[in-house]
């Protein structure tokens, strides 16, 4: 069984389990009268519902707005492509994961942001100092995310091959204590996770993913969504695209708002955001080639069964409204 058959068969199970997790929220005090009327979001970590939030973009939504959380890109994946959820948010390497499954989704909106704030980090007193120094350790990552491309890009960039490392795949709540008590050597991750782990146990960064990962994120709708709600969407990711703009330029104000909401002080919160800076860009041939690469790169390491043109599942009229926005 490859790693897409294996991500494949976890899907049922973690929809289950992530159902838990699932936070829905009314935006506005319009209630849906139709289903049509209603845009299901799938979100990481309350990032973008609190980005609209902190932003004042909740306010006289005129549609119903409802929220699920997860914890990182790949279960959002997977309720896009139950139909749990009409448009979700994750990264570039999740998101190609995801596709060549053939989830019936489209890319409509994208965002760049510092690679740097996804890193590779080991314990303050670890004797590893280099990528090399990891062969036959144990390193925590959670599954087809961008801390997983980071890790095999790094391996890849010292000549080792993908299985140097002992694999444990985990969840970023699981990941975290496994790293703290020392279970695991080395943890793939990113942004409010690495500056948890800097701040409470003093983690470094071993390498981080300048030059590694072009740290792409995306947000992406089923194709029956763009169909009946695409006014819904535009709205949608207008609001988002004022939101990112706004945060990079009111740190202190987001972090007031996304610090309780995801139980974190508002250092650490100001932190992980200044360690991102996401902002939204256009849906450009270079973003798409950018993504085709990765495809090959995945099918040439096995983690996908084959490669597949990519270009079919970008829709870029949204373009204008949301970089307008």
């Amino acid at each position: 069984m490859n790693n897409l058959d294996q991500l494949a068969s976890l899907s049922r199970r973690r929809l289950l389990q992530f159902a838990a997790l699932s936070t829905p929220f009314a935006s506005s005090l319009v209630f849906a009268q139709s289903a049509n009327d209603t845009l299901r979001v799938g979100d990481q970590t309350r990032t973008t519902h609190s980005l609209l939030e902190a932003a004042g973009l909740l306010k006289s939504v005129p549609y119903n707005l409802q929220f699920s959380q997860f914890p990182t890109a790949a279960p959002v994946m997977e309720a896009l492509n139950a139909g749990a959820i009409d448009i979700g948010y994750g990264g570039d390497a999740a998101t190609t994961f995801t596709l060549a499954t053939g989830n019936p989704s489209k890319i409509v909106g994208a965002y760049r942001s510092d690679p740097a704030c996804i890193a590779l980090i080991v314990p303050k007193n670890s004797p590893i100092k280099t990528v090399t120094d990891l062969v036959g350790k144990k390193v925590a990552v959670s599954r087809g995310s961008v801390g997983h491309l980071l890790i095999a890009k790094a391996l890849q960039k010292s000549n080792l091959p993908a299985n140097s490392v002992e694999y444990r795949f985990l969840q970023p709540a699981d990941a975290y204590p496994a790293f703290a008590s020392g279970a695991v050597d080395a943890w793939a991750i990113w942004t409010i996770y690495i500056a948890r782990a800097q701040h409470d146990h003093g983690a470094r960064v071993l390498v981080n993913g300048r030059g590694l990962v072009n740290n792409t994120a995306y947000h992406t709708a089923r194709t029956d969504a763009l169909d009946k709600k695409r006014p819904l969407i535009k709205d949608y990711l207008e609001r988002v695209a004022k939101a990112r703009v706004w945060a990079v330029n009111n740190l202190d104000a987001y972090a007031k708002v996304w610090a309780p909401m995801i139980g974190a002080s508002e250092q650490i919160a100001r932190e992980a955001y200044n360690m991102e800076r996401m902002l939204p860009v256009k849906i450009t041939q270079s973003i798409v080639t950018d993504q085709q690469n990765l495809v090959k790169y995945y099918a040439e390491s096995g983690i996908i069964p084959s490669a597949f043109d990519i270009a079919p599942a970008f829709d870029n009229s949204f373009n204008d409204s949301v970089i307008g926005a």
